[in-house]
């Protein structure tokens, strides 16, 4: 049987790309220290004040999340600071991601290479 691979685009150090469809895309990175710390300050302030904290099924609650989400805005334009990564994802890795620079936050985020595009 053959198997049918899209083609993930290449990029280098330095590319411009926007995304390929012109909608949002999706990026995350690794959460800092200070956020999980202030996601666990907020928790305890909730346990403390008697506000219903939210549990897992286990009974057990919850964890900070390891990561921080962000939505690209479609029109940004984003410099490839790497351009093949498998980029930390949660507990697992994500392959096929570059990661890329971008200037509506400040952020050096991780995104799908299949969500981008280096032409104009």
């Amino acid at each position: 049987m053959k198997s049918t691979n899209t083609a993930v685009p290449t990029f280098y150090k330095g590319d411009l790309v926007r995304s390929a469809s012109g909608g949002p895309v999706q990026g995350w990175r690794r959460a800092s220290s200070e956020e999980r710390g202030a996601w666990y300050a907020k928790l305890y302030e909730d346990c403390q004040a008697g506000r219903d904290v939210p549990y897992d099924s286990g009974g057990e609650s919850k964890l900070a999340p390891s990561d921080t989400h962000f939505t690209v805005p479609g029109d940004a334009v984003l410099t490839v600071v790497r351009g093949r990564v498998s980029a930390p994802h949660g507990y697992y890795t994500s392959k096929d991601c570059c990661q890329v620079f971008c200037p509506s936050n400040g952020e050096t985020l991780f995104v799908k290479r299949a969500a981008l595009t280096s032409k104009w």
